[in-house]
């Protein structure tokens, strides 16, 4: 052995060569990692399991006489990561994790890992910068056998017709202008384009595959259908003249290749006009829509599809937003480099390149949780990054070449490209400035460029030769200068060179990695920076038929959107219960729009009618589902629970008893945390009461009930049951916090009340109604605070799981002592004994552990 060690302890010790175990033990915790990540989604584990990986093919590509002075400390650091918080002698975990010889060993050292991940930010970073470095000083520009040098100079990777970019391009140009709304400003404008960009050609019958995303308006984000467009690899011909002879099938068609039979076949499919795009991209069927280009028009096929792209609501994330919200591991920064490049490459020739690319218009979008992910929202993935699209004329200042004089370097497409390499790499997005001269502005940003590449450490921890080699190249003018004879044949050969010179050494330095495999295998990006409530999408003007109340209501909601993302960020890896919250209303209509995504309708755990004993939802008025839409929107991690009490509201009358069987439904069957009831009555009803009461004295406690107080203002009183002790009335706000008129009046004796958003709500209703209903109410603000109370709960179990709050606290949350408590310490005072409460509460200075802290504070005095 040319370099050995001790390990284990006692009759376990053993001498080895420190470099076989060495990679070894890398590669076994790389591995234990990775599947720790993958089941927990845990962003830590998934960058340790890369960088571990790395340096394990660093180890293997160096000579064992310069690891003497280095690898102890390396598995040192190792152990002790692997038995996290404690310490052990000799490397003992890890010996036994390489020889298996101990069965919960794994265990162990997954729950090290986690601890790990869950210590401070600044002990986590310590170590892996320590990681970096050993494999960057390792992996040297000699050590890793590039091919750009020797690489040949023609393509070899597939490639399509120029003629498949065109045909798609010119229809969807002509299809994406909205016609919503006829003579209308907007009618001038387009649904949001995401094309997917792909590290390889997808290939369906004959065709090539574009995985596109269109908005359902060009106003909002609520909603991307997920297309897929298929254009024919061989062109069509012209048809040839027909003669009314015997002989007239042979014509040029009259062997039609097996594609066209196909398609002339397929009885499934219908022409889609440019003013017929905008419904096809807003039904909102929760599938994917395929179509197909032939005889220079769109063709639908009326099967249906699985989603592929399962992208949540909302706006698309820029790259420069990305980077400067999440952190990305090497691996990740490698594999998007790539994708990007290769994507670049693959549309150079095509009028894909009218639009920028820049790290502005390269974009992600949150994938929907899956039902296991009890609060998370959507994840961002560096695998998965989109071009965002502008169908208009080409960009003055991204022209394929600049011949103006004075120019350093005359290609803007490829100082954009390499920019974007360049902010990768670095992890933060250059400071590009516009002067308003094109001239000036390139060579300001070459010069950029030029300087960022030539710095020592320009990459920080991300410094592989390769990566900075390609870019290098591609600023130097001698990469790019030929004696071609017209323009065409200058794309051309660019393109070529762009394959041999960036292209190319990317994928050879994935390869060399280990990274070529499962690209798309991926931990989900690090969010370490706030929500952001600044779009990406520039978002226009409100439409003048949309009143300044919905449009309020809506901002308020959308505040709640961030708060539950926030923290969902802050979520332990231990598993949490998701509250669960009953709904005693007119039922729901499973077919609305809202329930179309599989992340919502599978939110829904519950159903009892008691009115008919339906076994599938059903809702008669609409009532039932604005008000679950609206629960759901506060928490979109709760699980919902809905008991059909009536078939409308003037049924609600004689729903007594119906009620009474929905309370004890809710509380010792489906045993929820929250009981919703947006109605009420003038008189007491003795059995309701008592089926309150019984609920909470079986539940012992732990059971909250919200119910609407009124909306007959000063001509009548509180209604019951939101008159109990033992119930939370709810008055009606606006987004602002101002107290409606049609509450009842505020008992001067009695405690503070509570009011919340509930005037112009937006929200869903029946599936024969397109879009949302605002609606207005003491019963709106019920479902609102139904889902605060879920959220607050929520974030106390959050808290305990990051040692912030006790389980005895998460225990007082789901009463109502403890809830009141919460509530009057997290709600705003609005005079005459009446509580506000609104986002801005609940989210403490945008400081989770601030929020926590108040928490803290009113368990404290309740």
């Amino acid at each position: 052995m040319e370099f050995a060690i001790v390990i284990g302890i006692g009759e376990r010790a053993e001498t080895v060569d420190c470099h076989d175990f060495a990679k070894a033990a890398l590669s076994r915790v790389s591995s234990t990692a990775l599947n720790l990540a993958l089941q927990r989604r845990s962003s830590v584990a998934g960058r340790l399991a890369t960088e571990l990986y790395i340096a394990r093919q660093a180890l293997g590509s160096i000579d064992s006489s310069k690891l003497q002075r280095r690898v102890p400390k390396l598995l040192s650091d190792l152990e002790r990561i692997c038995a996290w918080p404690k310490s052990s002698q000799n490397m003992a975990m890890i010996h036994a994790l390489v020889n298996n010889r101990d069965q919960k060993v794994e265990i162990r050292v997954q729950r090290g890992i986690l601890c790990f991940a869950n210590s401070s930010q600044n002990v986590i970073d310590q170590y892996f910068h320590k990681l970096a470095r050993f494999s960057k000083e390792a992996l040297d520009e000699d050590d890793i056998r590039g091919a750009t040098d020797k690489a040949e100079s023609t393509v070899t990777t597939d490639e399509y017709p120029v003629h498949v970019n065109t045909e798609l391009y010119t229809i969807l140009k002509s299809h994406s202008l909205c016609t919503c709304i006829p003579g209308h400003a907007y009618s001038h404008a387009r649904h949001h384009a995401r094309l997917r960009l792909l590290d390889g050609i997808s290939k369906v019958d004959e065709s090539v595959a574009f995985d596109m995303l269109f908005s359902e308006s060009p106003t909002t984000c609520h909603h991307w259908q997920d297309l897929q467009l298929r254009v024919p690899l061989r062109k069509k011909a012209a048809k040839a003249v027909k003669f009314d002879t015997k002989d007239s099938c042979q014509s040029a068609f009259s062997s039609p290749r097996k594609s066209d039979k196909k398609i002339k076949a397929d009885k499934t499919m219908a022409v889609v006009k440019p003013d017929e795009f905008c419904n096809l991209v807003k039904a909102r069927l929760g599938s994917r829509i395929c179509c197909h280009i032939q005889d220079s028009e769109l063709h639908r096929l009326y099967r249906g599809f699985p989603l592929v792209q399962k992208v949540d609501s909302g706006e698309s994330l820029s790259l420069r937003h990305l980077l400067r919200i999440g952190r990305l591991s090497n691996r990740m920064k490698l594999i998007l480099a790539y994708i990007v490049a290769r994507s670049f490459w693959q549309y150079y020739d095509s009028p894909w390149m009218d639009s920028p690319w820049t790290s502005d218009s390269v974009h992600f979008l949150r994938e929907l949780p899956s039902e296991e992910e009890t609060y998370s929202r959507g994840a961002l993935y560096a695998s998965k990054p989109y071009l965002a699209v502008e169908f208009k004329e080409l960009n003055g200042d991204f022209f394929e070449y600049c011949n103006a004089p004075s120019v350093i370097f005359p290609y803007p497409r490829l100082l954009s490209l390499c920019i974007i390499l360049l902010e990768i790499g670095r992890g933060q997005s250059l400071p590009i400035k516009n002067s308003g001269s094109l001239v000036a502005d390139l060579n300001e940003r070459w010069h950029l460029a030029k300087q960022v590449t030539d710095a020592n450490k320009s990459q920080n921890e991300f410094d592989y030769p390769h990566y900075r080699k390609a870019i290098v190249r591609c600023l130097n003018n001698s990469s790019w200068e030929q004696n071609s004879e017209s323009i065409e044949e200058d794309v051309f050969t660019r393109k070529s060179v762009i394959h041999n010179v960036i292209v190319r050494p990317l994928e050879k330095l994935l390869g060399d990695l280990g990274f070529s495999e499962n690209l798309h295998v991926m931990t989900p990006v690090d969010e370490v920076g706030g929500p952001s409530t600044v779009p990406d999408v520039p978002a226009p003007p409100p439409m003048p038929t949309i009143s300044s109340d919905v449009d309020q209501s809506d901002r308020w909601l959308h505040k709640m959107k961030i708060i539950n993302q926030c923290f969902q960020r802050k979520e332990s890896s231990t598993f949490t219960q998701a509250p669960r919250i009953a709904i005693l209303d007119t039922g729901y209509d499973s077919g609305s729009n809202f329930f179309s995504l599989a992340g919502r309708s599978r939110r829904v755990k519950g159903w009892k009618d008691f009115v008919e004993s339906q076994e599938d939802p059903i809702d008669e008025e609409g009532h039932g589902t604005h008000t679950i839409a609206t629960a759901m929107k506060a928490a979109p991690f709760a699980s919902i629970y809905v008991a059909r009490i009536a078939k409308d509201r003037g049924g609600l009358k004689n729903a007594h008893q119906a009620i009474v069987k929905a309370i004890d439904w809710a509380a010792n069957d489906a045993r929820v945390d929250i009981v919703s009831m947006s109605f009420g009555f003038k008189n007491e009803d003795p059995s309701i009461t008592d089926a309150l009461r019984k609920a909470l004295y079986d539940r012992h406690g732990n059971l909250i009930f919200f119910a609407a107080a009124s909306n007959s203002g000063a001509n009548g009183g509180e209604m019951f049951p939101a008159n109990l002790d033992d119930v939370f009335s709810v008055r009606e706000t606006d987004a602002l916090g101002a107290f409606s008129d049609t509450n009842p009046p505020v008992d001067p004796d009695a405690p503070v009340v509570f009011g919340t958003l509930g005037r112009q709500v937006p929200s869903a209703w029946l599936s024969n109604v397109d879009g949302e209903v605002a609606k207005s109410g003491s019963s709106v603000a019920t479902a609102v605070a139904a889902g605060i109370g879920a959220l607050l709960m929520t974030i106390t179990d959050i808290g305990v799981a990051n040692h912030c709050l006790t389980v005895a606290d998460s225990s007082k949350m789901r009463t109502k002592r403890g809830m009141y408590q919460v509530l009057k310490r997290m709600s705003r005072d609005m005079g005459n004994r009446c509580r506000y409460i609104c986002p801005e509460e609940i989210l403490v200075d945008g400081d989770a552990k601030k929020t926590w802290t108040a928490i803290a504070d009113a368990f404290a005095r309740s």
